[in-house]
């Protein structure tokens, strides 16, 4: 078993009861207890479980996403589309002549396309998925290479971060699995595409985040951002109950 396949095994084991042992996940997943004990730390500092002497305790997460649950994102490109289209027409307002941006991958940034097509600006994407969309726009396209992984249409892994490395980007915008509002935490359903995430952010002046409410209260495998870190956030409704943070930006 893969090191994230343990570390689902060990989330749904905490959404079916309250805690497990040390002991229990050693002879369930037949590892060693410095296995289970390093696992359990890594699913700590991402805030999925508590740890506690000799296991675990679960957090109160609705669902946790990982690349063994998610659905291929182009299943996904129609859902909520009218949400998506309203974050994007807004989200757009911020690229000017001449900018160099970056498209993350997933459904949401595809829906900026339509409002920066005919703007002279370069682009920069691993997502072949974005590649086949920017077909006829006026920008200049740089496609990163790497890893390919079909289900998210995207290049991803060590080699694409290198090539990251030499951009430098006016704006960023970035898309995400779920959010924890409590938690303030963006989360992604894959560790190598939360890296590529990441050292996108750290490249640009500006990152923008691009969520629609439907991924409140989802978690992913993996942290890869907070909510301090994005120069806006674009959601398309928010909970009246939740504190909102001046970044958030409601897109009607």
């Amino acid at each position: 078993m893969l090191a994230k396949e343990r570390l689902l095994y060990i989330i749904k084991r905490l959404q079916a009861q309250p805690s497990i042992s040390v002991a229990d996940l050693c002879k369930e997943l037949q590892v060693s207890k410095s296995t289970i004990q390093r696992d359990l730390k890594i699913l700590e500092n991402e805030g999925k479980i508590s740890r506690e002497r000799g296991g675990a305790v679960q957090k109160n997460l609705d669902e946790i996403m990982s690349d063994l649950t998610e659905i291929p994102v182009i299943e996904k490109v129609d859902i909520h589309a009218e949400e998506k289209k309203a974050i994007c027409r807004e989200a757009a307002k911020v690229v000017k002549d001449g900018d160099l941006i970056f498209l993350d991958s997933g459904t949401t940034p595809l829906y900026l396309i339509p409002y920066i097509q005919n703007k002279k600006i370069k682009i920069v994407t691993n997502c072949y998925l974005t590649l086949a969309r920017l077909q006829g726009c006026d920008a200049q396209i740089y496609m990163l290479g790497g890893l390919y992984i079909p289900k998210y249409e995207v290049c991803s892994g060590p080699s694409t971060i290198e090539q990251l490395k030499q951009f430098r980007f006016d704006h960023a915008f970035i898309g995400a699995n779920g959010i924890d509002l409590e938690l303030g935490e963006v989360y992604s359903s894959e560790f190598e595409i939360g890296a590529l995430k990441k050292a996108v952010m750290k490249r640009s002046k500006d990152s923008y985040l691009l969520v629609d409410d439907s991924k409140f209260s989802l978690a992913g495998i993996c942290t890869f951002g907070y909510f301090s870190e994005f120069t806006h956030i674009y959601v398309n409704d928010f909970p009246k109950n939740e504190k909102r943070s001046k970044n958030i930006i409601i897109c009607k």
